[in-house]
């Protein structure tokens, strides 16, 4: 989650305060603050994101799950992520053919 203290701070108010008023509305709201970036790791492998601007996602390339981010706040719950197409793939080939192999 959060790993550093002060930056983490200063960067969480200056996104808060860059929202504005108007921070509700529909859809995804706005992105992550790259500032934060710096700041975030994964829960689950403790390892750095890649922010996916176009999706609005926290990605973990190395497990496979994307967080989403809503109104420029990260929900990094795991229940909360979702599978990428990689991990998708990796499921695919663990599994195998549903039939015996010649």
């Amino acid at each position: 989650m959060l790993r550093a203290g002060r930056g983490a701070v200063a960067a969480l108010r200056r996104a808060a305060g860059s929202r504005g008023a108007g921070g509700q509305g529909g859809g995804q709201g706005p992105g992550l603050e790259p500032s934060l970036l710096r700041f975030l790791v994964c829960p689950l492998s403790k390892r750095p994101l890649r922010y996916d601007e176009a999706a609005n996602e926290l990605v973990n390339e190395e497990l496979g799950i994307a967080y989403p981010v809503i109104d420029g706040i990260p929900n990094m719950i795991p229940e909360a992520a979702r599978r990428t197409q990689k991990q998708a793939e990796a499921v695919k080939e663990t599994s195998g053919p549903a039939g015996p192999q010649q």
